[in-house]
C-alpha cells in the first residue's frame, strides 16, 4: 500500500499499532444485518462456490470457516465435504451464529459446528484441510499476519482461501447518467473508509499471501451485475446503505435528507431504467494457495 492510501486509514494504522486481531466490524449487529449478509451471500455464493472447487475443496476434508456470520460460506463448505468431512465456523458475533446453526440444522449438515469466538482461541493442535473466509480480511489491521496465523492450523498440502471486496468508486461501477448511484457509490467507500477498513483488499490479497510465506496465490476476479425492474442488486445496495447510514452520517458524507433510505432503493431502479443502464456491484477478488 502506498503512503498515501495509508493516510485515508487512520483508525486502521493506530488499531495495527495496538495489535488487536480484528477492527470492529463496521456493520451493527442485530437482526437486519444479518439479513443483508444473507441477502448479500444470495448474490455472491456461486462465486464462492467456485473458488472452493477450483482450489479442491472437496469429499471428506476438515474445514475451518473464519468469520462465519450466518454461515453462508460454511454451508458451502458443508455441501462440498459431503457427511465424511467436517467444517468448523468461527465467529465472534453469537448472534448470528444461533442463525448460522438454525440454518446448518435447517440442511441437515450434523458435520457442520460453529464456535463463538476468535481465532486465537484455536488450540495448537487443531489442524485443518482447508481455511477459508469470505469478506473477513479487509476488516485485519494486518492480513498478512492473520493469514500466517492461520496457515499454522493447515496441514501441509492443505488449502488456504479467501475472497475479498474491493469497494471502491471505480470497482463498483456505474455508466454516466446515474448520478444517485454515483453518490451511493461514494457513500459506501467514505463509509468503510471511515471506519478504517480496507477497501481494497480483492488487490491487497496478492500480497498478503506472499507476506504471510504463503505461495503465490491463483486469483480470480469476479463481479455482480445488473439492471432493468426486476433487478435484486437494488435492494441489497440500499440495504447496505441503511447498514452504513451512522457512519455515513458520522463521516459528513451525506445527510439523512440527501440519503433519503427509505425510498433509496427505488429511486436507484427508477434512475437506471431510465438511463437504461447497468450497475456493477463491488469487485470480488478470490484468491487460494496451498500450504507448503
Amino acid at each position: 500500500m502506498s503512503n498515501s492510501e495509508a493516510k485515508t486509514r487512520p483508525a486502521a494504522r493506530e488499531k495495527a499499532t495496538a495489535g488487536p486481531a480484528q477492527l470492529a466490524y463496521p456493520l451493527p449487529a442485530g437482526s437486519e444485518e444479518t439479513q443483508r449478509l444473507i441477502q448479500q451471500s444470495a448474490l455472491v455464493n456461486p462465486f464462492t462456490r467456485a473458488l472452493f472447487v477450483e482450489a479442491g475443496i472437496g469429499p471428506g476434508m476438515d474445514v475451518l470457516d473464519v468469520g462465519s456470520g450466518a454461515g453462508d460460506v460454511a454451508l458451502i463448505a458443508a455441501d462440498l465435504v459431503g457427511p465424511e468431512g467436517r467444517v468448523l465456523g468461527i465467529d465472534r458475533n453469537g448472534a448470528g451464529l444461533a442463525i448460522a446453526r438454525a440454518r446448518a440444522a435447517e440442511a441437515g449438515f450434523s458435520h457442520l459446528t460453529f464456535r463463538e469466538g476468535d481465532i486465537a482461541d484455536l488450540g495448537p493442535r487443531e489442524k485443518f484441510d482447508a481455511v477459508v473466509g469470505r469478506l473477513v480480511l479487509m476488516y485485519m489491521p494486518d492480513p498478512a499476519a492473520m493469514l500466517r496465523r492461520l496457515a499454522a492450523h493447515v496441514r501441509p498440502g492443505g488449502v488456504v482461501a479467501f475472497g475479498e471486496y474491493n469497494i471502491t468508486p471505480a470497482a463498483m461501477r456505474a455508466p454516466e447518467g446515474l448520478p444517485l448511484t454515483g453518490k451511493l457509490f461514494g457513500w459506501i467507500d467514505g463509509a468503510f473508509r471511515h471506519a478504517g477498513a480496507e477497501t481494497r483488499m480483492g488487490d491487497e490479497l496478492f500480497r498478503a499471501f506472499r507476506a504471510a510465506g504463503l505461495p503465490a496465490p491463483r486469483l480470480s476476479l469476479m463481479s455482480y451485475m445488473g439492471g432493468g425492474e426486476d433487478w435484486e442488486g437494488y435492494a441489497y445496495a440500499a440495504a447496505t446503505v441503511r447498514s452504513l447510514l451512522p457512519l455515513v452520517l458520522k463521516a459528513g458524507l451525506a445527510d439523512e435528507k440527501e440519503v433519503g433510505i427509505d425510498t433509496l432503493a427505488e429511486r436507484l431502479r427508477a434512475e437506471t431504467v431510465e438511463a437504461g443502464g447497468v450497475i456493477r456491484l463491488p469487485e470480488l477478488i478470490n484468491a487460494w494457495a496451498k500450504v507448503a
